[in-house]
């Protein structure tokens, strides 16, 4: 009895271990660089997927105006009873008469072609902002992801930071000992300690929330824990101003926009095709007692009252608003494109100021004063004041790289351009 009671609380032990191990290999940070998050946005993102429903709105205009003929055939029948009377001598009887008739409305004056014209441009708009939503998306996400390098590095010599405080906080102790500095040496190293690690907590908190920012644009649970592979590359971009203006012309909302003249034309052209009525053809069959009556007919609508007066005049304010639109957005990106532009090369002068191996000097220059304070080569205030420059020196350092990448990125968002 005591050994099966002691076989199941080994394997209730077990068990439970095994689910801790469990827990544990799942909880594995999720590795996520630039290329993989913009693909889980771009799978996730609700507003995307709303937005590609509207190719079936489209698709269905499309079908429609691609119908044969508009206008459904039509299938009329009456019967009615006619009561012919006779002379006295002869009784009076009923003739049972009826007849059906089958008709067909045509139109005439090409309205097929600018519907048709309308449907295929407006088709062609709804992919345009699709992918114009796509290219937003993709900024938006590199935005964040330079963001959190940013910090990252930050947080990165933070850490080294206080580390070495951490180490001049001993050295004081070590040479206070020896009665080599005075005791307020000691406080100060103790608070500059003190201070480095409330700045890196700060930064901590700053990764953190722009990290929530990433999960909530990638639709990931915020328990779910996220490693970024990312780094903040120097790379050259080769495009002139000139060049770039050009790449604007093909930029993927502007084309959108000019989908949009060309279905206002359209459907200008169209409104105006149909002020000529459509003509309705038609056959009959009738009987009337003895007699079989086959014929045809034709019906026009007369346009007295109605001749689409209103319709063309929405239709040519639309097509102005959209000229309008396509105008202004196309000088707007100009702008902002040539803004970008200026914002990237004062970037790049400020990039250039910092050589390829400036972040291994950094390092070499506060190893070689941490050595120099344990020596007692220098004291504890120009140790520190030292630090103090370097640290500033390495975070402009990385702001004017994630600057670059930044204001590169803009760039070709502005351009439309990968």
């Amino acid at each position: 009895m005591a050994n099966s009671l002691w076989i199941k609380t080994f394997s209730v032990f077990q068990g439970v271990w095994l689910l801790v191990l469990t827990s544990s290999f799942g909880a594995e940070p999720m590795q996520l660089n630039l290329e993989q998050a913009v693909k889980i946005a771009l799978d996730r993102n609700l507003d995307l997927q709303a937005k590609k429903e509207e190719l079936g709105i489209a698709e269905g205009r499309q079908i429609r105006a691609n119908l044969l003929l508009q206008h459904n055939p039509e299938l009329e029948g009456d019967v009615s009873n006619r009561r012919l009377e006779k002379s006295s001598e002869i009784s009076n009887r009923n003739v049972p008469q009826g007849g059906v008739t089958f008709s067909q409305e045509f139109e005439i004056a090409g309205q097929p072609q600018h519907r048709r014209e309308a449907a295929n441009r407006n088709l062609a708009k709804v992919k345009l902002e699709i992918t114009d939503f796509e290219r937003i998306l993709r900024f938006r996400i590199a935005e964040i992801f330079l963001k959190l390098s940013n910090v990252r590095e930050k947080i990165r010599q933070a850490e080294q930071l206080d580390d070495l405080r951490g180490r001049l906080y001993e050295a004081s102790k070590t040479r206070l000992a020896l009665g080599d500095i005075p005791a307020v040496q000691l406080i100060v190293a103790e608070f500059e300690l003190n201070r480095s690690k409330s700045d890196l907590i700060t930064l901590q908190r700053e990764y953190e929330q722009l990290l929530f920012r990433l999960k909530s644009e990638l639709v990931i649970e915020t328990d779910e824990k996220v490693d970024l592979v990312s780094s903040l590359p120097r790379q050259s971009f080769p495009l002139s101003l000139d060049e770039l203006v050009k790449a604007v012309e093909r930029r993927t909302d502007l084309a959108a926009f000019d989908q949009k003249r060309k279905i206002a034309e359209a459907e200008d052209l169209l409104t105006r095709a149909e002020r000529i009525p459509n003509i309705k053809i038609g056959a009959f069959y009738a009987k009337d007692d003895k007699d079989n009556i086959v014929g045809g007919k034709i019906s026009i609508p007369i346009p007295f009252f109605d001749r689409r007066q209103g319709e063309m005049r929405q239709a040519l304010a639309r097509k102005s608003i959209a000229n309008i639109n396509y105008v202004n957005l196309r000088q707007s990106a100009v702008k902002a494109l040539r803004a970008a532009y200026e914002r990237f090369k004062l970037s790049e002068k400020e990039i250039a100021l910092y050589p390829q191996e400036a972040m291994k000097r950094f390092d070499e220059s506060l190893a070689l004063y941490q050595r120099a304070y344990q020596e007692s080569a220098i004291d504890l205030a120009d140790a520190i004041v030292f630090q103090n420059q370097v640290i500033e020196a390495r975070t402009k350092f990385i702001d004017a790289l994630t600057n670059y990448n930044f204001t590169l990125a803009e760039l070709k968002f502005q351009a439309g351009i990968e």
